[in-house]
């Protein structure tokens, strides 16, 4: 279901449906645990039925040494893409702990935002496949890739498809936001920059400050933060003395957040974060009385499994290298309970790495050093 359709309160009554009234255990992002989105709602729940409910949250970040219950239990995966990869601890973990399960359920905006390949472990868990070894071999389309000095077998198309798609929607619903919600409008605005002297001449050169940007990751980070930050701020500055609603500002840099921090106390902004420092939001008791806010998210931190709709403002500030981040961002204020219009402001510094990022995504595609390689940019 996308982000912001009620997948927390359609899966707690899928629980009532199907359960026999054994405990309900909820795995959900650190970040989500904290904001208690899943308490608030099996509390609505509870209190409109005038039921019980027996249950338990508990952190992606212990999946892996979480033990099975000895009593019977009923599992919900909340963003299930956290265990999307069969062969890490936590997939292998989360699989054992839904095959345990009397019951298990799947909750995810983006299942498989770099295709097939994200959904090996959900074919495991409902019994399509053994494992990822055997799946690839049976399905994956492999061709050797050279980069460098290093050769290695990249995956690059499926074999029998159709039966993949037979398969994925034998154990599948879903619902899009057109289908689940009459929401406001979303309105997209793009905030163009030229690029700085600084992107420049690390673009050139490969140095910059007396820092040597010797590796191709290491160049694609340095440009990305290089591309404007300048601009970017004042922008920030500007738009932080003409308003007084909610803001939300993605972004991916420690530098960047500490910049903007100085920006919104500079305004009197009332700050919140979530990075991997901290996680502050408001109560959601608030929510209505709430103004002249600005929300910092680091990408990794909260684009996932927290809401925001409290904010009415959207700023991408330095675009994300995944698809799956960026979608999850786009639907934390842009959600199930949102009465206001909604404007997303896109940074995009033109002629750099960002327009080679926003293309990737919106072709629903992650960014990655061989893209990046592909471009007049990179090239």
């Amino acid at each position: 279901m996308d982000t912001g359709t009620g997948k927390t309160i359609t899966a707690i009554h899928h629980y009532l449906k199907y359960s026999n009234g054994e405990k309900l255990l909820i795995f959900a992002p650190p970040a989500k645990k904290k904001e208690g989105g899943w308490d608030r709602d099996i509390k609505f729940i509870c209190d409109t039925y005038g039921i019980s409910i027996n249950y338990e949250v508990i952190s992606y970040g212990i999946l892996a040494r979480t033990s099975i219950p000895s009593e019977k239990y009923f599992v919900i995966f909340d963003e299930a893409h956290y265990i999307k990869n069969p062969t890490s601890k936590r997939g292998k973990q989360g699989n054992i702990i839904a095959q345990s399960a009397t019951h298990f359920s799947l909750l995810t905006a983006t299942p498989m935002a770099n295709g097939w390949e994200d959904s090996v472990n959900y074919f495991i868990m409902f019994g399509f496949a053994k494992n990822k070894t055997q799946f690839n071999k049976e399905h994956a389309i492999f061709q050797n890739i050279t980069m460098g000095n290093i050769t290695f077998p990249k995956i690059v198309g499926w074999r029998d498809e159709e039966q993949l798609q037979e398969w994925y929607k034998s154990f599948t619903v879903s619902i899009s936001k057109d289908e689940a919600l009459d929401l406001p409008p979303l309105v997209f605005e793009t905030v163009s920059f030229e690029p700085s002297k600084e992107y420049k001449k690390l673009k050139k050169d490969r140095v910059l400050n007396d820092e040597a940007y010797d590796t191709m990751p290491k160049l694609m980070h340095g440009l990305r933060y290089y591309t404007n930050q300048k601009d970017k701020l004042d922008w920030a500055d500007m738009f932080f003395e003409g308003s007084n609603r909610n803001i939300v500002i993605f972004y991916q840099y420690k530098a960047e957040f500490e910049e903007l921090k100085k920006l919104c106390e500079k305004h009197n902004k009332r700050i919140y974060a979530v990075n991997g420092n901290k996680s502050s939001l408001p109560d959601k008791s608030e929510w209505g009385e709430l103004n002249n806010s600005v929300t910092l998210i680091q990408y990794q931190a909260g684009s996932s499994g927290i809401e925001l709709q409290y904010c009415t403002e959207v700023v991408f500030y330095t675009p994300t290298y995944s698809y799956q981040d960026y979608t999850q961002a786009l639907g934390r204020a842009y959600r199930n309970g949102q009465t206001n219009k909604v404007t997303v402001y896109k940074f995009t510094t033109k002629g750099t790495i960002e327009e080679a990022v926003w293309q990737a995504l919106n072709n629903k595609k992650d960014f990655d050093e061989k893209l990046y390689q592909q471009t007049k940019l990179g090239g």
